[in-house]
């Protein structure tokens, strides 16, 4: 425990770091944050303290210290300490539990892995691996996505929590700064994904775990990191200060904080060190006192994020996002399995590729596989969330939207937070025009997961069915928004423009929907009804025939055309295509 260096007014709580931050992003403050080893605690991963302890313990059991102090005779020019401190240190904590000075862990490194540092390598990425972030990192990636400009972590951690809490809890994907090499990236302000900046090197990148290595940052990394603190306010948390290089750079006198630095600090191991204690001061920075990692980033998502952090509201995003996912994998194993083109191929010719053949051979397997393994599983009434959807799925593609109802009920009782099959259900209302109980399916969708793009689309459409046109419209610009390439809300938007009078928004639309999606008949179709309307039966024609070449089973698209021909007075080519659509 440190004796108090800085001053009184400098030792502040995690209340007043949160309103610091929260007044500071008001008036465009960045923050960045520097995390250290002690965040992945509760991730599994021990600290550098711990593994000190390990180390000595390891050592001392198996060669005993006779042996550690030749070790420590030989690389006595290579460490940063004097062994006789170390085996003192050492001995009080094995009598009296004091920690290790942080400031022995590259030393201690050294000797532990002597003669062969790689070893430490893969002893460092056991313990790392298969490690999931803990709580404290979901409000971290929060912050690093909110489209504040705090989007930046420098870290000494060779682990990938960071990343993985990004992907678990966000949809941005970060700039990882593995190597000094890349390191003027991290200092581009203009970037607005996550960085994280790792100084010491990634896990599988020959990462920096020696006293020789950590006595100065690498490469670029103190000249952008100078200009850095220029931009942003540092937030400590989890970091001992153990390492010469990281900690040499913020106690350098020319380097200025626009705003200090916030250093926290775990109360209950009382004040951080002298060398702590003495930057603080210097650069009239504030120690906060916290419980650790995970309290401390409790307190900011409290404060920042209170809608998103609650196990409730982070079990149906994870849910919607694996649900996403998964029905994702279910669309291209439809495709697979209804293997059209190795259909289309085979009516073309009398022969077909050996290797295609073999494919659809397995194909075939894999979904036979598939039914009598659900067959199973009903049967049993073992049925999954997902065997369920695929059934409603089933029976909606046969228009048998009562049973299709019934099979997304089913999942829906046993998964109740999940926008995908309110979704499904929704679209299953809609086909028996229950548009009352679509309309709540497509807004549950829509508040379990607000970016759900298809679901804004498929709620216009119901929209516009019950002629509030004005929502439908809302409905599409945002489903358009979501995914500038969604070529179905454009014609569907394109639909209701042409129904208000809007021709050119209209075509407008239309010809992006074209343009997304060449093979796409709807828009063409609607194309050929907008000429009809114009008197220019020519094009109404063209695109309406073309409309049919892409889907030979169109029934509308017959019958818009045989009125176009009987317009024209091609009487014959009328009936013809009456006839074809009675069919259909």
């Amino acid at each position: 425990m440190g004796e108090q260096i800085v001053n009184n007014y400098q030792l502040i709580s995690i209340n007043q770091l949160v309103r610091a931050i929260e007044e500071g992003r008001s008036n465009s403050e960045r923050f960045c944050f520097i995390i250290g080893s002690g965040a992945s605690v509760s991730s599994g991963i021990p600290t550098g303290i711990s593994l000190e302890y390990q180390w000595m313990k390891e050592m001392e059991e198996t060669s005993g210290l006779e042996e550690i102090r030749e070790v420590a005779k030989i690389l006595e020019n290579y460490l940063e300490n004097d062994f006789a401190n170390i085996e003192k240190d050492w001995e009080k904590t094995k009598k009296i539990g004091t920690p290790l000075p942080s400031e022995y862990y590259f030393d201690i490194y050294k000797l532990r892995f002597f003669p062969n540092h790689r070893n430490g390598y893969h002893y460092l990425e056991k313990i790392m691996a298969n490690k999931n972030p803990g709580f404290g990192y979901h409000p971290l990636a929060l912050m690093l996505t909110d489209g504040s400009g705090s989007n930046l972590v420098i870290t000494t951690n060779f682990d990938s929590l960071i990343e993985d809490a990004l992907f678990l809890y966000t949809d941005d994907k970060p700039l990882v700064i593995n190597h000094e090499l890349l390191a003027e990236f991290a200092g581009d302000s203009n970037i607005k994904r996550p960085i994280i900046a790792k100084v010491h090197r990634g896990i599988f990148f020959d990462p920096l775990n020696q006293p020789e290595e950590t006595k100065e940052l690498k490469g670029k990394w103190h000249d952008v990191l100078a200009s850095v603190f220029q931009i942003y306010t540092p937030i400590v948390i989890g970091y001992g200060g153990g390492d010469n290089s990281l900690m040499n750079l913020l106690e350098d006198s020319n380097i200025k904080m626009k705003n200090g630095i916030y250093w926290c600090y775990f109360e209950q191991y009382g004040l951080p060190n002298d060398k702590i204690q003495t930057l603080i001061k210097a650069k009239n920075g504030y120690l906060v006192r916290t419980a650790g990692f995970d309290a401390t980033m409790l307190a900011i998502g409290n404060a920042l994020f209170p809608d998103k952090i609650g196990v409730h509201e982070a079990e149906e995003y994870l849910n919607n996002r694996i649900s996403m996912q998964i029905a994702n994998y279910e669309k291209e194993y439809r495709k697979l399995t209804e293997h059209e083109d190795l259909n289309k191929k085979e009516h073309v010719g009398e022969h077909i590729n050996q290797s295609e053949n073999d494919f659809k051979i397995e194909i075939e397997k894999m979904v036979e596989r598939a039914i009598v393994s659900e067959k199973e599983r009903q049967e049993l009434n073992r049925m999954t969330v997902w065997d369920y959807r695929r059934q409603g799925n089933r029976y909606y593609n046969l228009k048998e939207y009562e049973k299709a109802v019934e099979s997304y009920s089913n999942a829906i009782n046993i998964q109740s937070n999940t926008a995908q099959f309110y979704h499904d259900r929704g679209c299953a209302y809609t086909g028996l025009k229950k548009y009352t109980e679509a309309l709540s399916d497509y807004n549950r969708a829509i508040e379990l997961n607000p970016k759900f793009g298809e679901a804004y689309n498929n709620r216009g459409y119901v929209y516009d069915s019950l002629g509030e046109r004005d929502k439908a419209l809302s409905d599409y610009n945002k489903a358009i928004e979501l995914n500038p390439k969604f070529e179905k809300a454009y014609n569907n938007r394109g639909y209701v423009y042409d129904s208000i009078g809007e021709r050119d928004k209209a075509l407008s639309d239309y010809n992006k929907a074209i343009e997304l999606s060449p093979e796409y008949a709807n828009p063409y179709k609607h194309q050929g009804v907008l000429w009809k309307k114009e008197d220019n039966f020519e094009k109404s024609i063209d695109f309406l025939t073309k409309a049919i070449e892409l889907n030979p089973k169109y029934k509308e698209a017959y019958m818009e055309r045989a009125e176009v021909y009987r317009l024209i007075g091609e009487t014959a080519k009328a009936i013809e295509d009456e006839a074809i659509a009675e069919k259909l």
